[in-house]
């Protein structure tokens, strides 16, 4: 029969298309399957029939027996718990019998684990105590090496420093650095020499001869550095001695020292830059080279600043770089300059003569003096009683265990180790900017306040009676004379600059300064420098 919506025979084996044709194909197997399972209900229902069928109520209380039960089926159904029963038995035993063998041998694997730890113990026990005994067998004469060694490297930087010491003081003895104190209750400071010529003090350069601060900025700058290369260190600021093409040492900076380059001197013409050539030009290094500051005057210092203040500046900054130098190589030696005061900074040669021929300060207490870096070592340089006998009980001088103690040329006690840096991390001046501004500032202060006028020779002569006896001829001569004996020497000089009366305070300096730059050009008394109170009234 076909589909009445697919038109289709039933047993046509294409897919369906319509509901209708899927009920006619299941129609067949459903009706069989209703049949088997009609067929075996009817069978159960037989066998309950044979067993003994169960009431109405066994079928709302399952749990409650009936006691119309067939007694063969439940004898079977004991039997058949029984022997699972049993057979469950069975397996719970020979699993815990595996159990128990399994435990047995976990202990005694346990135990033999025991026996083995306890004899690696007892092992590793034996070889500690044999090492132990190899290692203090075998440090031991290490540590007396070290210790040798240790002792010799001591006993070696004691006898260096002390030649340090001892090449320090004989230079400072051929140079001809002295002392000169100044009388009790007078005025001025002790003055200091450098062969034979007074060392200027920053505070006293508008005062002072340009031919002696020349001559003993250049013996000092000779001397330190030929005290910084005794003593192993490296001066902050650069100085570059006399030589070929350089006639007069110089001073750089403390950033662009040691650069490795040849600095010209001041004023003259670079090398490289008298080569005109293309390949000179290519090849020449185009960088700008470092100003050097100099160390010399070629006239006072007060006409210097007013003639050309770039040069007063340079040379102002030249020579308080100098003075720092020193300064830092009294810190590093153990005289601690400028601790008090910035000023401490500006006396040079009270400072050098200090530090190399002062005999050292007495070290309070009976033990040993102790140095930095932890290290406590006897005196380093012999002192003779006789010296120590003149040294004043104020004096300042380092301990002679300090002198030549740290350097940059050794790997004990360098300077740059951590004990060096917290040595001198305590320095009050680190840098020289501060100096230069406090002298700059102090010079100009002093030529501001002072009051002084320089008088040219027609002046001298417009001033009739009162500069008559100062004036060329028989009173000029009897007043350089008079001025002669009282500026002989260096004490005469400071004392008549502190003073200031009249024209004494420079006629002094004047009269020290004679065959130097000031003295040919000029007759005495046809110039100088006179204070005066007021020029309407004269």
């Amino acid at each position: 029969m076909q589909c009445d919506i697919c038109l289709r025979s039933p047993s046509c084996r294409l897919a369906f298309n319509c509901t209708t044709c899927a009920r006619n194909v299941v129609h067949e197997p459903r009706i069989q399957l209703l049949q088997t399972l009609l067929h075996s209900e009817a069978i159960g229902q037989e066998v309950e029939s044979h067993l003994g069928a169960r009431p109405a109520a066994s079928k709302k209380k399952a749990t409650t027996k009936s006691p119309e039960v067939n007694p063969t089926w439940t004898l079977e159904q004991t039997i058949g718990e029984q022997a699972a029963s049993t057979e469950r038995t069975q397996d719970i035993l020979s699993h815990v019998e595996a159990l128990r063998k399994e435990t047995d041998s976990m202990r005694i694997e346990v135990a033999k684990r025991k026996a083995k730890l306890l004899r690696r113990r007892s092992d590793l026990n034996s070889a500690n105590d044999a090492l132990s005994q190899r290692e203090a067998v075998a440090i031991d004469p290490v540590e007396k090496g070290l210790r040798r060694m240790e002792h010799r490297w001591d006993a070696m930087h004691i006898k260096t420093a002390e030649s340090r010491v001892f090449l320090c003081r004989e230079a400072a003895q051929l140079y001809g650095l002295q002392q000169r104190k100044r009388k009790r209750g007078g005025p001025g400071r002790d003055v200091y020499f450098i062969g034979g010529i007074p060392i200027a003090d920053l505070r006293d350069l508008n005062n002072a001869s340009p031919a002696q601060v020349t001559t003993s900025t250049t013996n000092l700058a000779h001397l330190i550095h030929l005290i910084s290369h005794y003593l192993s260190v490296r001066l902050p600021a650069e100085i570059t001695l006399s030589h070929r093409d350089y006639p007069l040492p110089t001073i750089l900076s403390p950033i662009s020292s040691y650069i490795s380059r040849d600095v010209p001197f001041p004023g003259s013409t670079p090398s490289h830059s008298s080569n005109n050539s293309p390949s000179a030009s290519r090849t020449a290094d185009q960088r700008s080279l470092p100003r050097p500051r100099p160390l010399h005057l070629d006239r006072k210092l007060s006409a210097l600043a007013k003639e050309d203040p770039v040069a007063y500046a340079l040379f102002v900054e030249g020579i308080t770089f100098l003075a720092w130098d020193i300064a830092w190589v009294c810190k590093t030696q153990g005289l601690n300059v400028g601790a008090n005061s910035w000023e401490e900074v500006c006396a040079m040669g009270r400072n050098l003569w200090q530090l190399l021929v002062a005999p050292p300060a007495p070290h309070p207490g009976s033990g040993p003096p102790v140095m930095p870096g932890s290290l406590s070592r006897p005196g380093i340089s012999r002192v003779p009683t006789s010296a120590l006998s003149n040294v004043p009980e104020d004096s300042k001088a380092p301990s002679s265990a300090m002198l030549g103690h740290f350097s940059h040329g050794t790997a004990h006690s360098f300077l740059a180790a951590a004990a060096g840096t917290e040595y001198m991390r305590g320095w009050r001046l680190q840098t020289p900017v501060k100096v230069v501004e406090k002298v700059k500032a102090m010079l100009l202060s002093e030529r501001t306040g002072a009051e002084w006028e320089i008088l040219e020779g027609n002046e001298w002569e417009e001033d009739g009676a009162t500069a008559a006896p100062m004036t060329a001829g028989g009173g000029g001569e009897a007043f350089h004379a008079g001025m002669k004996e009282r500026g002989s020497g260096a004490d005469g000089h400071h004392a008549q600059a502190k003073e200031g009366s009249g024209v004494g305070g420079e006629g002094g300096g004047d009269g020290m300064a004679t065959g130097g730059e000031d003295g040919g050009g000029k007759g005495k008394g046809s110039s100088g420098w006179m204070k005066v109170k007021s020029r309407g009234g004269t």
